[in-house]
């Protein structure tokens, strides 16, 4: 298959995909979903989502982790940033079998 006709297979496919979008989206506007879900009688069940529980053991925050942004600033100052040192890059430690790079 030479390139042209690849380029117009390609275009051809694009445009199934472009129309075919258009056509869901039409039809949606247009409330043809709703009308759809009326002849098949499909009712979605509504359910309400649970909470997560929370640890009780005081590791929640309920307080602001950073309530004055200005304070960094004043910390921070020129001699500090020069001394400062990147926090370690964190390291996973694997137990044999429990995670193989595919080769």
């Amino acid at each position: 298959m030479n390139q042209t006709r690849k380029m117009w297979a390609s275009a051809a496919a694009v445009g199934v995909i472009l129309v075919g979008g258009a056509t869901v989206a039409a039809a949606a506007s247009a409330g043809r979903v709703d009308q759809a879900r009326g002849e098949t009688r499909a009712e979605v069940e509504k359910t309400t989502p649970t909470p997560t529980p929370t640890p009780t053991d005081g590791i929640v925050v309920s307080h602001d982790i950073n309530p004055d942004p200005s304070k960094v600033l004043e910390h921070w100052t020129e001699q500090r940033m020069e001394g400062a040192e990147p926090m370690p890059m964190p390291e996973v430690e694997l137990k044999p079998g429990e995670f193989e790079l595919a080769e």
